[in-house]
């Protein structure tokens, strides 16, 4: 089953960013399968999926799971005082899940948020150069989210704002259905 994405997900500034980062990683290494690349706020919003998201995935889901497994990671950086968490990770045996947080976009009324990246990809591939890619990447990728408007109003957005636009977009997935 193919599932339907909003053109505003993948053909923003964010995502063409996103996009670059898979395609160096392709060139650097040609190993390996990336599902997807995600860049959402720290209450799994989403900014930007890249181009090339696998869309037999629900990138929705694959959000919140990001999301929350971020939040765990910090809970168990408070627990066990630990420095600045690095990375969370999910490891499978055919599949890796990263959040990385590439830093914090301040925002008019709501204060900071942190901006993660979100990577599914198959057990062949090298993480590390992948990691390196996202890291050269996220001042480009925060420097895009803060210069778009739209996307600076979605990250502004309070639960029951967003809840209304989420609505208004299933609308407009399910009429194209």
């Amino acid at each position: 089953m193919t599932i339907y994405v909003p053109k505003a997900l993948y053909e923003n500034e964010i995502a063409q960013v996103l996009d670059e980062v898979r395609y160096n990683y392709g060139m650097l290494t040609r190993k390996g399968y990336i599902y997807g690349l995600i860049a959402i706020d720290q209450d799994a919003k989403i900014i930007a999926i890249d181009s090339r998201f696998d869309r037999k995935l629900n990138y929705w889901d694959l959000s919140s799971i990001g999301a929350a497994l971020y939040g765990v990671a910090r809970q168990a950086q408070d627990f066990f005082e630990a420095d600045s968490l690095v990375r969370a990770t999910l490891i499978f045996k055919d599949l890796q899940l990263y959040v990385k947080s590439i830093g914090d976009v301040i925002l008019v009324k709501k204060g900071k948020r942190e901006i993660l990246v979100i990577l599914l990809v198959d057990n062949q591939v090298n993480i590390g150069v992948l990691i390196l890619q996202m890291r050269k990447f996220s001042e480009r990728i925060k420097e895009a989210i803060t210069q778009s408007q739209t996307i600076m109003q979605k990250l502004q957005m309070s639960e029951q704002d967003l809840k209304q636009y989420l609505r208004e977009l299933k609308k407009k997935v399910f009429q194209s259905a």
